[in-house]
């Protein structure tokens, strides 16, 4: 009687956040302990961690790349010379300082030395195109760049940056290796990482010690990982997932196992790293460890299994992977991962056992010790179970905001009006079981995620528009026809601009120039028109499928043997 006799005098608690309407008490008390997750938060920095876990071990080796074998002590002295020598030529804390180089032994040292000079690292891929690079490093006013030596003179770096290559061994024979002195808090920036952003221009999103270190830290002992873990490093710098490889397994005193540059999709070699460095651990995205799997599968060679822990997110997990995986590593310790960059890596787990064949998908997990999930209406009032609403991520992982974008900062974070609790919100769409776990069920708009890479659609249309022969553009996700969910690949289709009739190759020499590689549709298709809806908007749901007849259509071919199954 007392909720109807509110409803009825407040018109406006229909729909405000402290609505007498309450969920079941079961409901609030089980949703209460999934959040319940307050633990002792890690002090101290990412290069502080990294120094105590190599203290103890300083033979033991850190990173394995190529030929090279870097040791924690050699690590730890490396990194004190190039912190050192930043703050001798300026760099200081809240300053991003740009780790731009390929895969190797140089990219933990690049970072870890910039942690240790005070400033926060920004990596930044040497394959994107210049103008999106120089875009960033004008973004974020960055004034030292870590490279190496065969990248010095590449590019025509703006003026007033200084440019240090970390293999120059000449450039750091007279600094000295001692511990510096610590310089800033655990709540200021230890990273920057762009994203993709709907307007066409990234988005940097900073992340504060405490943060990245409550993540790394947690993980390591959920899953105990220590100095006899070997760790293959498979995700890209620009992929937050790479974090845990730089840094977690740093600060685990585990080894770090780096595959050689160049070698992002060729699962031949991660089979030779993981046979010859005896790999035990692996966390990425669930695409490469896919096409892992299907290379062990048809290799002739005898399967030696060293792996006991794989985690996987960024992406979805088809539901036949768990099976597969104990197929070639029968006592593997399975686990999806989920999060988001601006939630420091990852903000929940899930360990899969038997994967019951009536799922939709393999669930989000339950939050990490000092994170929460939330499923919420328009209002922010919590959503009953079963029932979808909008993800919400809060507690210590959650970043600082974007870079110098305070408008946008206030759209994505904010405080709940009831609660006080700061949240992120994810853009995503889940609900929660009745076990307590998150379902994952999509995006809301038109963000993806391909191969863990998080992509604004909006971002590859914007840059197909700006060709001058092109007149509409849309990007879609093509889902897998394995029937699993996820996308496999993107699609552009496009319309010419007046009689101009722009070709695919055309316009993918045109995005490359643009954008990331990971962002460039497998398949190009020039229509003579879009098909629209009622509404004369695009209709999404009528575009032909690349390599289905279409009238007047044109697309390329699939570039590798992974786009070609789609």
């Amino acid at each position: 009687l007392g909720v109807l006799t509110s409803l009825a005098g407040r018109p406006e608690a229909w729909t405000s956040a402290d609505s007498p309407v309450r969920l079941p008490a079961a409901q609030e008390k089980q949703l209460a302990q999934v959040n319940a997750t307050g633990a002792p938060l890690p002090g101290g920095l990412l290069q502080e961690a990294v120094a105590r876990a190599a203290e103890p071990r300083p033979e033991h080796t850190a990173i394995v790349s190529g030929d090279r074998r870097i040791s924690y002590g050699e690590l730890m002295s490396r990194a004190r010379r190039i912190g050192r020598r930043l703050r001798e030529v300026g760099a200081r804390p809240g300053e991003p300082v740009a780790v731009c180089m390929e895969r190797g032994w140089e990219q933990p040292v690049a970072l870890l030395g910039a942690l240790e000079s005070g400033a926060p690292w920004l990596p930044l891929d040497p394959g994107l195109p210049a103008d999106r690079r120089d875009r960033i490093l004008e973004t974020t006013g960055v004034r030292h760049v870590l490279t190496r030596s065969s990248m010095v003179g590449r590019w025509d770096w703006p003026s007033g940056i200084t440019v240090l290559a970390v293999d120059d061994d000449a450039e750091w024979a007279d600094v000295d290796d001692g511990p510096l002195t610590t310089v800033q808090s655990p709540d200021e920036p230890a990273y920057v990482l762009f994203t993709s952003g709907s307007t066409g221009v990234p988005k940097g999103v900073v992340v504060p010690h405490r943060g990245a270190l409550n993540t790394l830290v947690h993980v390591i002992e959920r899953y105990g990982v220590t100095e006899r873990d070997r760790a293959i490093g498979l995700s890209a710098m620009s992929f937050d997932l790479s974090i845990w490889d730089m840094l977690g397994t740093l600060c685990a005193g585990a080894t770090l196992v780096m595959p050689d540059a160049g070698s992002d999709r060729n699962p031949g070699h991660w089979l030779d790293l993981v046979r010859r460095e005896g790999v035990t651990t692996w966390l990425g995205a669930p695409a490469l460890f896919e096409i892992f799997c299907e290379h062990v599968e048809r290799d002739s060679e005898p399967w030696v299994d060293t792996l006991r822990l794989l985690i996987l997110g960024g992406d979805w997990i088809p539901l036949s992977l768990p099976e597969r995986a104990r197929d070639i590593a029968p006592d593997v310790r399975f686990v999806g991962l989920g999060g988001n960059t601006e939630a420091s890596i990852l903000s929940c787990t899930y360990d899969v056992g038997v994967v019951d064949p009536a799922w939709p998908s393999i669930p989000y997990g339950t939050p990490l010790p000092n994170q929460t999930l939330h499923v919420l209406d328009a209002a922010l009032r919590p959503r009953p179970v079963g029932v979808p609403g909008d993800l919400y991520i809060g507690g210590a992982g959650l970043a600082v905001g974007y870079w110098r974008d305070p408008e946008r900062t206030e759209r994505t974070f904010l405080d709940h009006p009831v609660t006080g609790e700061r949240l992120y919100r994810t853009g995503d769409v889940a609900r929660f079981l009745p076990d307590g776990n998150v379902e994952f069920l999509g995006r809301e708009d038109f963000q993806v995620k391909l191969d863990g890479h998080r992509i604004e659609l909006g971002d590859i249309e914007t840059a197909l528009r700006s060709h001058p022969s092109v007149g509409t553009a849309v990007v879609v996700a093509l889902p897998r026809q394995d029937g699993e969910l996820g996308n496999q690949s993107l699609a552009g289709y496009v319309s010419p601009a007046a009689d101009a009739r722009p070709s695919a190759e055309e316009l993918r020499d045109h995005l490359a120039e643009r954008l990331p590689r990971y962002m460039v549709p497998a398949y190009l298709l020039v229509m003579e028109a879009l098909p629209l809806t009622r509404h004369g908007k695009v209709d999404r749901s009528a575009l032909p499928r690349p390599g289905a007849a279409s009238d007047g259509a044109t697309a390329d071919a699939p570039r590798t043997e992974l786009e070609g199954l789609v």
